[in-house]
């Protein structure tokens, strides 16, 4: 549930003052709202409907949560555990253990919701552990939140244990020695890798978790960091509905891409190939409103759902060759695709016992299965490609990074002009100069001889995303930017520069994703990137990221 993956519309303005019209598209996502009563319905797999009154219960005392967001810093953590007293732990008191960071507003009910640390959620004579074997896409199990899109990332994501020793530093125990309540995560934001730090209370019902949780009954990993992202985020209600590309990013530090699956492209699957041997982290959805979405339909699939790709390859059997893709349900249950090579299907008789064993065919309801790419083509509508680096010619395969630039900046009082719908205030955005010195090395063996003596450089603007728990302050603004080429590089564009010139690029539809991007080829040269929100006068900040082969320069025009 929660994928983000819905339709979009068109929005033609009027009052455009030249010939590049500047459009914004919406994705029209809809949240979830908990109507202020006082019962809650939680949806089952088997698509029933219980509800149980909402309170929250905890054994630790907390203090009273700020209204502002506060990030714990590593000093106030540390201090704080030093001032705890014997057999006390470590309780946040920026995100405590109450019903006002689970809910947009808060909610004061009856008492059912009680908060546990994983010590007293293990059977006698087992310990809780932060992961056992390691990190594993199988871990994921999806509770009642609508966060799929945050989980489908966290198990394409896992699949690199390099990104995610990053994200979850080593020796934080949950019982024993050294033991004091606390964890830690790291997530990227807006250009840099942010300390998260929560204590270890987990919400419960009948001494079960209801949100995230791993399939082993004694590891933690899955329920914390979803913990920790809704913190992050602002409370654990602000996860329900999201686009898997920001968890991505939010995971990685990287960039990424969203591909609409509209007429049939045979391409698209050498792309998802290509992306998937090298590295790359991919994620799939359906349309629908997942608001809806508790239960599959009898494809086996759900609606408004993201699921993670995690195995890409094309097999020889007995009746010809097939394009396959692995893709895996975070619900992690029976929920699954039943229909071509599905679990069990009867094309299985004609693939050889070797090729199965290398492809590790299991009949296990885990929610992972394997279907054809003409299938997935068919039954999905949006492919997110996440690599660790820019794609310069768009095959799907992170380039060597000669050089990055990034750069943050706001709209804000004048400097918010909005789109060229309106000309003179469009001129007030911020403007930035990227000098481009030396073009690419270029091989006549492999390259495209039109991309000699060009730049190849990949630009990425990301509006900044402030956490919330206010319902109606959880959506972005439509952003985009343009690209002029300039030859005067000590002056900001004027009015007049726009109506005599044409955009060298630009990033596309004003639309309200929090991060867009491009590829341009460029020859050496000076251009100027003007990034806007597509309605003026609302203020915001955001970060420019410019990747090229070799070095060059973005400063601010003033």
């Amino acid at each position: 549930m929660g994928s983000g993956a819905s339709s979009t519309s068109k929005v033609v303005c009027d009052n455009v003052n030249n010939n590049d019209k500047d459009m914004c598209r919406s994705q029209n996502e809809k949240r979830s709202t908990i109507q202020n009563s006082n019962k809650f319905s939680i949806r089952n797999r088997k698509s029933k409907l219980s509800t149980f009154s909402i309170t929250v219960d905890s054994d630790d005392g907390d203090n009273i949560i700020e209204d502002k967001f506060i990030l714990t810093t590593r000093n106030e953590v540390q201090y704080l555990c030093n001032q705890l007293t014997r057999n006390k732990l470590y309780c946040d008191p920026h995100f405590p253990a109450n019903d006002r960071v689970l809910f947009f507003n808060g909610y004061h009910n009856d008492r059912v919701i009680k908060w546990i640390r994983p010590q007293d959620l293990v059977l006698d004579g087992t310990e809780p552990e932060m992961m056992i074997d390691g990190v594993t896409r199988d871990d994921i199990q999806q509770g009642i939140l609508g966060d799929c899109w945050f989980l489908s990332s966290c198990a394409a994501v896992s699949q690199q244990q390099r990104f995610m020793k990053t994200i979850l530093p080593k020796d934080q125990p949950l019982c024993g020695q050294g033991y004091k309540g606390v964890v830690c995560f790291r997530f990227w934001r807006f250009g840099d890798w942010v300390e998260v730090y929560i204590d270890d209370r987990l919400p419960t019902v009948n001494r079960k978790l209801i949100y995230a949780h791993c399939t082993e009954a004694n590891e933690f990993w899955v329920a914390l960091i979803e913990k920790a992202y809704a913190k992050l985020r602002g409370c654990y209600q602000s996860l329900e509905g999201g686009q898997t590309m920001d968890a991505l990013v939010d995971l990685t530090g990287g960039l990424a891409e969203r591909y609409m699956l509209e007429e049939y492209d045979p391409n698209m699957y050498r792309l998802i190939l290509r992306a998937h041997k090298n590295g790359a982290f991919i994620t799939c959805s359906r349309k629908g409103n997942w608001n809806d979405s508790s239960k599959s339909d009898a494809t086996g699939l759900v609606s408004g759902h993201a699921y993670t790709i995690t195995c890409v390859i094309k097999i020889k059997h007995q009746m010809g060759e097939e394009k396959l893709l692995r893709i895996r349900n975070p619900w992690g249950d029976a929920t699954e695709w039943k229909g071509s090579w599905s679990d069990n299907d009867v094309n299985w008789k004609w693939v050889d016992s070797e090729t199965k064993q290398m492809m590790d065919i299991q009949s296990k309801d885990d929610g992972e299965f394997w279907m054809s790419f003409k299938d997935f083509y068919r039954h999905f509508q949006e492919v997110t490609i996440c690599l660790t680096g820019p794609d310069f010619d768009g095959d799907g395969v992170s380039d060597a990074v000669g050089h990055m630039e990034m750069i943050s900046g706001e709209w804000k009082g004048k400097s918010a002009g909005g789109s060229r719908n309106n000309l003179d205030l469009f001129t007030n955005n911020p403007q930035y100069l990227l000098t481009l010195t030396e073009p690419d090395d270029f091989n006549l063996q492999t390259d495209d001889p039109e991309l000699e003596g060009m730049c190849s450089v990949v630009i990425a603007l990301m509006q900044e995303q402030k956490p919330t728990r206010e319902a109606d302050q959880n959506s972005h603004q439509q952003i985009a930017f343009v690209i002029y080429e300039i030859d005067n590089p000590n002056e900001r564009l004027t009015k007049r520069y726009f109506h005599s010139h044409h955009e060298r690029g630009r990033s596309g539809l004003y639309i309200n994703y929090r991060e867009v991007s491009g590829r341009f080829e460029l020859s050496p040269g000076h251009y100027v990137i003007i990034p806007s929100m597509f309605q003026p006068h609302i203020e915001g900040r955001f970060l420019i990221r410019v990747f090229g082969e070799k070095k060059f320069s973005l400063t601010r025009l003033l």
